[in-house]
């Protein structure tokens, strides 16, 4: 074969980019460098300034959500910008920066890669702490209703602000050496109080007639959310009472169709919506609001037969309903028997995050003051939402 035949070395390593190029190669190579993140904290309240050694974690997560596939621990600089390079995330994984500030956790919004996304901003705002009680203000409350034989389960879920610009974080009790903020009380002959997460004893403390947060409450319009189940006893025509402390912008009533019961109130107060299609079945939606503080919310319920309800006449009437859906996926357990809850994959979160920021701390990254206040807020988090059990002391550990 003569020279002119032969492929050079030139067209051969041409064509082995081409390859590379075509297979995918190279795309793997610029994404293994990984992507860059910057942000900045600010201090939210008038007067207040950002410590120059305040520690910001950012966590991966996958496109659902449900697993951390990466974390990265870095400090501020002195004007309280952070950056973080090479991080590894691909097209639809979730970014979140949170830094801790005075015992208290801040977060970021959630930034979800795009395609070609080669770069991402985060921020964060962090504030100084009050013990001054703000005014606290529900932006919304739903509230479950299931009859089960002559019990009648019923569910609240608080989405809840304050204004302002301190955080929230109450006065210190001297006997208990905890703070609370908001209180919530019960209803006459209530039983089985349940929580959506962390309960007496972790969250929440006994109240008198019913219990309290100790959750400090940040400035905004929703910063704080708080789901707990209970039941009374049922009878037909059972007068159901609710008041609260802080006005209440939008009330949304859900009651179980499969229950048997359907509700009644004054039109000028309660108004049915819908029927509405849950992940437990059918259920009958009425709206109600606003109210001023101290205004209570009262309705009977009575057992459908004996019930007149026309939904068409209000079918539109659905205010609140959109911002329902979270609610009601989260109160499936209104609609079936309690069962023991597993270690959440928050507390994995946590977890993950302790053991970032004890490898920080023994490279010498963070400082010991900056990482003992992080790394109790952490571990107070964990016990919040697991509780102080076994697992929890030895995931964690003493330092």
């Amino acid at each position: 074969m003569s020279g002119a035949h032969r492929p050079s070395f030139r067209s051969a390593f041409a064509w082995l980019v081409a390859m590379v190029l075509v297979t995918g190669g190279w795309t793997f190579a610029l994404q293994g460098k990984g992507i860059v993140v910057t942000g900045q904290v600010i201090n939210g309240s008038s007067g207040g300034v950002v410590p120059a050694v305040l520690p910001v974690t950012l966590q991966v997560f996958s496109e659902s959500g449900q697993e951390q596939t990466a974390v990265y621990t870095t400090t501020v600089t002195t004007d309280g910008l952070f950056r973080f390079d090479g991080v590894a995330a691909v097209e639809g994984d979730m970014l979140v920066a949170r830094a801790v500030y005075q015992d208290v956790v801040y977060t970021s919004d959630t930034v979800a890669l795009e395609p070609g996304q080669q770069e991402a901003l985060l921020s964060i705002t962090v504030y100084e702490t009050t013990e001054l009680q703000p005014d606290i203000y529900i932006t919304q409350f739903h509230m479950f209703l299931n009859r089960v034989d002559d019990r009648l389960r019923v569910g609240e879920y608080y989405l809840i602000g304050a204004a302002g610009d301190r955080t929230w974080v109450g006065k210190e009790d001297v006997d208990t050496d905890q703070r609370t903020t908001l209180a919530f009380t019960l209803p006459e002959g209530a039983q089985g109080l349940w929580f959506s997460g962390p309960g007496l004893g972790e969250r929440f403390v006994e109240w008198e007639g019913g219990f309290a947060d100790t959750q400090p409450i940040p400035p905004g319009a929703t910063t704080s959310e708080v789901f707990f189940s209970y039941e009374i006893p049922y009878r037909d025509g059972v007068r159901v009472t609710r008041a609260f402390d802080a006005p209440v912008d939008s009330i949304v009533l859900l009651v179980s169709e499969a229950g048997g019961v359907t509700l009644e109130g004054e039109r000028e107060e309660i108004a049915p919506a819908e029927t509405l299609e849950t992940p437990m079945g059918v259920a009958l939606s009425y709206t109600a609001g606003p109210l001023a503080a101290g205004q209570p919310l009262v309705f009977n319920l009575v057992d459908q037969e004996a019930a007149a309800w026309n939904g068409g006449e209000w079918g539109q009437i659905v205010v609140g309903l959109f911002a329902l859906v979270a609610a009601v996926s989260g109160a499936f357990c209104l609609w079936r028997s309690p069962v023991v809850p597993t270690l959440p994959a928050e507390a994995n979160v946590l977890l993950e995050a302790i053991a970032a920021l004890d490898a920080d701390f023994e490279a010498g990254r963070v400082t010991e003051d900056a990482y003992r206040q992080e790394r109790r807020a952490l571990k107070r988090q964990i016990h919040g939402l697991v509780g102080s059990g076994a697992e929890a002391q030895t995931a964690v550990g003493e330092r």
